[in-house]
This record gives C-alpha cells, sequence and structure tokens, in this order.
C-alpha cells in the first residue's frame, strides 16, 4: 500500500506538471505527442543522431507510441551518451531507473534490471539477440541509442530474463552530408580516435552510405591491465522506392586486453590487520604472465522495409553473427591460505588464486525476426496488429587446456606482492564440448484505440526452444492498457509473463524406492509482473517522464536438491522484486537540461530450500538515485559553453547469498553474509562549441570516492573507479 500510495502522488504530480507547461514555452527538439505516430522506418535530414525517441520500433516491435505502450521503456541517445564522455554501456545505464551493476568478472558489461541479473541473454542489437561468448564488453560509438525494456520481454522476444532486455540500435545512413572527426586522451595513458562518415552515394540520393570507426587503447586504474580495441561498423541504405528500403548493418570488434580481476572482501569492505587494499592492486600477474583476453566479433546483417500501402507493412531483420574468444592466465581470488580471523578481522595475507586458461571458444549465430503490421478500423475502434515469427541458432565449441583451481598453487601476498613465480596451470582439469541451441517464436499483438483516450493492447506468444537435447514450449501472455489523463500524459496498466531456459540443470529421476535412476532437464524458469503508472511526454519536448510501481515474481527457481545438494536441483524457489520507480527530463529552458531517475526495490527470496525466506537478492540497492544537471549558455561571451554535473546514489547492497566458513572455525557464519557501503559519486563536465568544432572535459568521481558496486562468489568484491580524466576534440566537416 506504501508503494501504491507514493506512486499515485508521483504520478499526480507529473501529470499536474504536464498540464502546467506552457505549450508555447521554448523551443526544444520537438517531439511527436503520440497523435500522429512516426513510421517505423525513415530517413531524415538534420540532427546525425537520428529522430527524438517517441517511437521505439527496436524495442516495441511497431510504431506505436511510447505513451501509448503499456510497458516502461527508457531510450538513452548517442548524444546523452557523448555529452557524458560515456564508453562502457554500464555507465550509460546509470541514468535508468531500477537498474544496478549486477555481479561481474571485473571487467565485462553486467547489470541489473528492477533486481534480477539481465546482464546474459538479454543484450539485443537490432531486436535480435546477441552472443554472450563468455562476456561481452559492447562498444557505444556505431549506437544511436540504447532502449531498456524493464520487466518481461518475452511476448515479443521470446526466453528473455524476467527483470528486462537492452537493446543496442545501431547507427543508419542518413540522407544528409557530414564527417565527424575526433580524438580524446585522459586517464591511464588513454589515446582514442573516432570517424563517423555519411553521404549520399548517388545524385537521387537513393543510395546512402555511413561508416563508424574507433580505434581505442588504453591503460587502466589497476596494475598490469590494459584495453585495445578496433571497431568498425559500416551501412549501406538503399532506397528502392518511396516506403520500401534495404538497410546493410556491419560491426566488426576486435579486443586485446589484460583484464582485471575482483579483490578480496578482507581488506576492502571487511577488516584486515593490516589496513585497507591499495586501489590499484592487481591479483592478476605482471609482465609475460599479464591476464589476455582476445575477442573478435563480426556481425553482418540487414533491416528490410515495405509498405504495401498505409495499412499493411512488412518488416525484416536478419543477421550472422561470428565470435571468437581467447583468454590465457586470468586469475581470481580464491580466498586466504593462510585464513585467520580473529575477533572478526582478517590475520592472513596470503591470497589464494585460481588460474583461468589457457581457454579459446567460437560461437556462430544466425537470428531472422519477420513481422507483418496491419491497420485498420471496425466502426469508431482502430486496430494496430502485429503478427510475426523469429528464430536465431547457435552453435559453439569451446577448449580449455588446463587452468588451476588448487587456489594455494598460486599463492600472492596481498601487501607484498612478489609476481615473479611462474603461474602453475594443471592439464588434468583440461576439457572441451561443444554446443548448440534454437529458438522459434511465433507471436501475436493487437494495439486497440478506443477513441482519443483509451487503448487496449494484448498479445501472445508461443516458443519452442531446444538446447542441445532439451526441447522446453512455453507460451508468453501480455495484457495492458492506456488512458490519456490530459494530451500528453497517459496513465497505464500491465500484466505478463516470461520464461528462461534452465540449460544445464537437471533434477534426480527415482524408482519407486527412492533410488535415483536418472535424470531429468529441469523445466524453464518463469516470471510475471503486475505494473502501472504515469507516462508524459509533452510535444514540445519539455517534459518526458515515467513513474511506475511493480511487482516482479520469479518462479521455478532452480535450488539445490535438499538429499543431493551440488549435484542436483529442484524447482521450489521464487524471488520476488517489488518497488517504484520515477524517471524524467525536464527542459524548462533551451539551455537547461534536468534530469532524474530514482528507484526503491524490494528485492527478496520468498521460497528456497537452504536460504530462509526474506534474504535479500544480491548486488540491489534499496535505494538508487540517478541526478544529472546541464546549463549551455545561450548569448554573450561566453555563448555555447556547457557545464553539467551527475549524481549517482547507491543505498547499501548484500554482497551474496551463500554463507561460508570465512573464519576458519569449520561452521559457516554470517561473515560472508557481508554487506557492500552506500556510495555516492559526482561526475561533471564541461564542453564548448564553436562553428564546426566540439570540445569536451569529463570528469569521473570528482570527490574521489572509494566504492564497490557489486560483489559476488562468496568473498570477491569489485572496485569503483577513483577520480578520472577525459579531455575530447572533435570537428564537423
Amino acid at each position: 500500500m506504501r508503494l501504491i500510495r507514493i506512486g499515485a502522488a508521483a504520478c499526480a504530480v507529473m501529470a499536474a506538471c504536464a498540464m502546467a507547461q506552457d505549450p508555447e514555452g521554448p523551443e526544444i527538439l520537438a517531439q511527436n505527442d503520440g497523435s500522429d505516430p512516426e513510421p517505423e522506418t525513415i530517413v531524415v535530414t538534420g540532427e546525425k543522431n537520428g529522430p527524438s525517441p517517441t517511437v521505439v520500433a527496436g524495442a516495441a516491435k511497431s510504431d506505436i507510441p511510447l505513451i501509448e505502450t503499456p510497458q516502461a521503456i527508457s531510450v538513452i541517445t548517442a548524444d546523452t551518451i557523448e555529452a557524458r564522455g560515456i564508453t562502457r554501456l554500464g555507465d550509460a545505464l546509470r541514468s535508468v531507473a531500477g537498474v544496478s551493476q549486477g555481479s561481474t568478472y571485473g571487467f565485462f558489461d553486467s547489470y541489473q534490471i528492477r533486481g534480477f541479473d539481465a546482464a546474459y541473454g538479454s543484450v539485443y542489437l537490432d531486436g535480435l539477440l546477441t552472443s554472450n561468448v563468455a562476456g561481452t564488453n559492447n562498444e557505444l560509438a556505431g549506437l544511436e541509442q540504447v532502449e531498456v525494456v524493464k520487466g518481461p520481454a518475452s511476448m515479443l522476444f521470446g526466453a528473455a530474463p524476467l527483470g528486462g532486455i537492452v537493446n543496442l540500435v545501431s547507427k543508419r545512413p542518413r540522407n544528409d552530408r557530414f564527417v565527424d572527426v575526433g580524438v580524446a586522451t585522459g586517464s591511464y595513458g588513454r589515446f582514442e580516435s573516432t570517424l563517423d562518415a555519411n553521404a549520399p552515394l548517388t545524385a537521387s540520393g537513393n543510395l546512402l552510405g555511413r561508416v563508424n570507426l574507433l580505434y581505442r587503447d588504453t591503460d587502466d586504474f589497476v596494475d598490469y591491465s590494459r584495453e585495445e580495441r578496433v571497431f568498425v561498423a559500416p551501412s549501406l541504405t538503399w532506397v528502392i522506392q518511396p516506403g520500401t528500403q534495404f538497410t546493410f548493418l556491419g560491426r566488426y570488434q576486435r579486443d586485446r586486453d589484460n583484464p582485471w580481476s575482483p579483490v578480496s572482501a578482507w581488506g576492502t569492505v571487511l577488516p584486515h590487520a593490516n589496513g585497507k587494499t591499495p586501489r590499484d592492486f592487481s591479483v592478476n600477474d605482471a609482465d609475460d604472465q599479464r591476464a589476455v583476453i582476445n575477442q573478435d566479433r563480426k556481425y553482418f546483417g540487414y533491416v528490410f522495409d515495405h509498405a504495401f500501402n498505409d495499412a499493411v507493412s512488412f518488416h525484416q531483420t536478419l543477421r550472422r553473427a561470428q565470435s571468437k574468444v581467447y583468454w590465457n592466465d586470468w586469475v581470481f581470488v580464491g580466498g586466504f591460505v593462510d585464513n585467520q580471523v580473529v575477533d572478526g578481522v582478517q590475520q592472513g595475507t596470503t591470497l589464494g588464486r585460481y588460474v583461468y586458461g589457457p581457454f579459446r571458444q567460437k560461437d556462430n549465430d544466425f537470428a531472422f525476426d519477420n513481422r507483418l503490421g496491419f491497420k485498420f478500423a471496425t466502426g469508431t475502434v482502430r486496430h494496430n496488429v502485429l503478427v510475426g515469427v523469429d528464430s536465431r541458432r547457435n552453435k559453439n565449441s569451446f577448449a580449455d587446456e588446463g587452468g588451476n583451481f588448487d587456489s594455494a598453487a598460486n599463492p600472492l601476498d596481498l601487501f607484498d606482492p612478489d609476481y615473479s613465480a611462474p603461474l602453475v596451470h594443471d592439464p588434468a582439469s583440461a576439457y572441451s564440448g561443444s554446443g548448440a541451441s534454437r529458438q522459434v517464436g511465433y507471436y501475436l499483438q493487437d494495439h486497440i484505440e478506443i477513441g482519443e483516450r483509451i487503448t487496449f493492447t494484448a498479445g501472445l506468444r508461443r516458443d519452442k526452444a531446444v538446447s542441445d537435447d532439451v526441447t522446453d514450449y512455453k507460451t508468453s501472455p501480455r495484457l495492458g492498457a492506456t488512458f490519456t489523463v490530459v494530451p500528453g500524459a497517459a496513465l497505464y496498466a500491465t500484466w505478463s509473463k516470461s520464461f528462461t531456459p534452465q540449460i544445464g540443470l537437471f533434477s534426480a529421476v527415482r524408482d519407486e524406492q527412492g533410488e535415483v535412476v536418472g535424470e531429468s532437464p529441469l523445466p524453464p524458469e518463469t516470471g510475471r509482473n503486475i505494473e502501472g503508472g504515469l507516462k508524459v511526454t509533452r510535444a514540445d519536448g519539455t517534459l518526458n517522464g515515467m513513474v511506475s510501481v511493480f511487482e516482479l515474481t520469479r518462479q521455478n527457481v532452480a535450488t539445490d536438491d535438499p538429499d543431493f545438494p551440488g549435484v542436483f536441483s529442484v524447482v521450489s524457489g521464487e524471488q520476488r522484486s517489488r518497488g517504484f520507480e520515477i524517471e524524467g527530463t525536464w527542459r524548462p529552458y533551451s539551455s537547461t537540461t534536468l534530469s532524474v531517475a530514482y528507484a526503491y526495490l524490494d528485492a527478496e527470496i520468498t521460497k528456497d530450500n537452504f536460504f530462509e525466506e526474506g534474504t535479500l537478492l544480491p548486488n540491489v540497492p534499496r535505494n538508487g538515485v540517478n541526478l544529472f544537471g546541464e546549463y549551455v549558455v545561450p548569448s554573450g561571451l561566453l555563448v555555447n559553453l556547457g557545464i553539467d554535473a551527475a549524481l549517482l546514489y547507491n543505498d547499501r547492497k548484500s554482497a551474496t547469498l551463500f554463507p561460508e566458513d570465512l573464519d576458519g572455525d569449520g561452521e559457516s557464519d554470517d561473515l560472508s553474509l557481508f554487506k557492500l557501503p552506500s556510495y555516492t559519486i559526482v561526475d561533471a563536465g564541461l564542453s564548448y562549441r564553436w562553428q564546426a568544432w566540439k570540445a569536451r572535459l569529463n570528469v569521473g568521481n570528482v570527490f574521489d570516492e572509494r566504492y564497490f558496486p557489486d560483489a559476488c562468489c562468496v568473498d570477491r568484491v569489485t572496485p569503483g573507479e577513483p577520480r578520472n580524466w577525459r579531455v575530447s576534440v572533435s570537428r564537423t566537416f
């Protein structure tokens, strides 16, 4: 009830703001108010980063305006990414209410949406799922925008995490001509160069080309870590005739990295007799034994659109992807070899370390999505019907030549590290294998408009998901409605379900005497969402926002079989996340932008064979806040000088679910159920535009806060980046 009251109050405030805004107010980039939906596929002149995101065709698979879509969808534009000097997806997602950093290896993209992990199996590129290939870091330079769909997305996308998905939208060719060239430098010896070139390739403008290039070379704040990236994204659009066009999209990303790893909780968030672990401490070795990750990703595909007439349209997206990853000598904390805890303080100094690699993996993916759109009326009722089929296939092979999971074999002194000893591998732990998976889904959705105020959306999808020899069938429904309170402000409500196959998990099959006679694959994990709220979108772009109240229930969660823990599983687990979000951007003047994102999350275990009811889910802040403000001098001597600041606050979080024997007394203890302290990060920036030139200075973590955004694996925590800076200069030709 408390959440409902808070949500209702926030909805009332936002609706009042929507009514109070002067429609003849300051001119900002114009946005569609939903009364005249934009077409799904467009070619326009003007802003290079595309039209205002009032219609999100990638995440919604239709041209239904966001204000009429009964689901929470957030959009981060390329302009926002550039303005804040963001180079990582996780940093871009900070501005989205309900998103927090998830458990990582300390290096890959990882995040949680509304309390549930969403980093694996949730990243889409142009509406098609991307391969994780043992972890990813997606380049942002070639993106038009990042779309975050909160809550179940299975009705449109099939198997997907309950919390939501992220869809990356590639930059497309446009019918104007420009060349943007940029360079950047910054902390840790950063060097970065970019190119974004676009031009019509024929006099008639029916053939358009664009290419995005990036090269980045930088060390990191942890010793012996480094990143090098080459990124190329060509695209070509052929406008065959009015209403019909074909766009080729290519993407190549080559990474040659020396990654860093999470550190021990002792000496960071748990006390150590010798004090604090230095921020730049490296768990990995130095010199010729540095950890290595090499990744190569190739994406080739196209988007085809054809409008038969004003009422019937066809859309097809198709992509082939190939990915390779290699890592070696990647080291992770494995407790203390000389573990000794006295009065809750760690006395030991010798870390045990696990060694991963040499490891190789190859992935081949093929995916497509075909859909037809129909618009018609039955009396005074208007229909926007979507009928589609999508499919994806993956084949992979992998081989590990033998890491070492005896943590005592590769010790390292936490406060006096010696990296000269050769890392010891264990060939006996080598393994290899291959896998294959495929999914095909058929979906139907009808968006119904009754008069000028009421809409209903009903959708149903049927999936067949196959992984190796395990086949799952699942039906995913969604129901929703919106009611326009005043023009530009609409209440919404929705109910939907999700599913995720539980690959590699099995339950015990017993005979009448209770003896185990075999194993059976677990059924898919399922989820449901009940949600309501208010969306506000002013036609002049001065106010865009959303308030949501929701309850997500995750069911069929795999837990240990009490009779065979660690061997077999049962699906008796249930988890629940309920909360409240407010997210919005206000532009009171053309020179001023203010943004807020706040989420309250209560995410806990409600059923389990091992954990107590009410146990909080890890890495989920109960309160999360992101504030942003920007002012650009509109006239005078300092015209086009901009100043901005952002604040990120995360409440304290549970670090892990797993009680372990951290003090060495032979019993599990509460020390392992530690909390990550709350933290506040302030970023700031300066910008200046002069004719065709742009310059930016971004400073991250201005006050040099020492913080730890996530934890994993019993006693590992990820250190946050200390104060850092980045200067970029670009010119448009």
